[in-house]
């Protein structure tokens, strides 16, 4: 797959996966934009694939040499070669999503961000993070690079 298909899946999976609660666990306790606000405050810097699932099949090594830094609402993605992309991100606590965002998931621990989100046409809320075949889901982790 190439470089440039990679850049545009990884910035529709970010902007489509941050639309949801924090974790499945976390739905009840969801609500307020301080929390969101914080996370995406946390999110800032250059981020690593460490591994990316489609449909229950792992993505090629290729996603793995992208870097992906948060920079204030913006999403950049850069490529092994330098070539970036730029995409807004915003955090929302909504359950029922909105725009063209698919419904998703993401947790945030530390130096880890997983995220899960629905694709393909499913709209249905991940419930864990996970991507199974014939889930239609998008699962991927990445690590904070170290400065």
């Amino acid at each position: 797959m190439k470089i440039s298909m990679w850049i545009t899946i990884i910035a529709f999976l970010c902007a489509s996966a941050c639309s949801g609660p924090r974790s499945p666990e976390s739905v009840a306790e969801a609500g307020t934009s301080e929390s969101a606000k914080h996370d995406s405050e946390f999110l800032q810097g250059t981020w690593r694939i460490e591994s990316s699932f489609w449909n229950g099949v792992e993505d090629s090594e290729i996603a793995k040499s992208v870097k992906i830094l948060f920079q204030g609402d913006k999403f950049i993605v850069v490529d092994r070669d330098g070539n970036r992309q730029e995409e807004r991100i915003k955090l929302s606590w909504s359950k029922a999503g909105g725009g063209q965002a698919n419904p998703g998931i993401y947790s945030l621990e530390g130096d880890t961000f997983k995220w899960c989100s629905a694709g393909g046409g499913n709209k249905a809320r991940p419930t864990s993070f996970a991507s199974n075949p014939g889930s239609k889901q998008s699962l991927m982790i990445l690590r904070r690079e170290k400065n």
